[in-house]
């Protein structure tokens, strides 16, 4: 809340936080901001404060949403999901092994992106931004190296991106 007001304070113009995690269960790492169903009063009050400060002086407050999928680190979550189960090749690699998505753990996480949408707009944040780069859940969608689905989550870039178009229709 301090650095998005001195930031909105400098005249920043336009702020976007950083991951905003739609599941609890399956975060990132430890002290990620995580906006997972229905928040609890302070909690919805602290990113309500969040956003009033990001937003003094008219500049816009966007929230970044994401889900890391399997990029994740194997202490915090040994089997992470992701569109398939692609392991992410790193030497002396500290992420999990992958465990592929269903069907409705897909739909479940549709869900949750756009349940994390609106409540970071009730909060008073003016725009959200669907994290869909560098590795995260729904670049795994849209990739055709980490989504090797042959159902309607995979294969053609239509599918790919299926899961992405249907958190931003929605």
């Amino acid at each position: 809340e301090r650095l998005y007001g001195i930031w909105s304070d400098g005249g920043s113009g336009i702020l976007l936080s950083g991951n905003i995690q739609v599941d609890g269960a399956k975060r990132e790492r430890p002290g990620n901001v995580i906006v997972d169903g229905r928040l609890a009063e302070d909690a919805f009050a602290a990113r309500k404060r969040m956003a009033a400060a990001g937003t003094r002086n008219g500049n816009q407050r966007g929230a970044q949403i994401s889900h890391e999928g399997r990029q994740t680190q194997k202490i915090v979550k040994p089997a992470p999901k992701a569109p398939a189960a692609v392991r992410l090749r790193l030497p002396q690699s500290q992420f999990g092994e992958p465990v592929a998505l269903t069907t409705e753990e897909i739909e479940s996480l549709i869900d949750r992106f756009v349940s994390c949408a609106v409540t970071c707009k009730e909060a008073g944040f003016t725009g959200v931004q669907f994290h869909s780069a560098h590795g995260y859940l729904l670049s795994q969608f849209l990739s055709p190296l980490t989504n090797q689905r042959d159902d309607e989550w995979g294969g053609s870039l239509e599918n790919r991106a299926r899961a992405l178009i249907s958190i931003v229709t929605r």
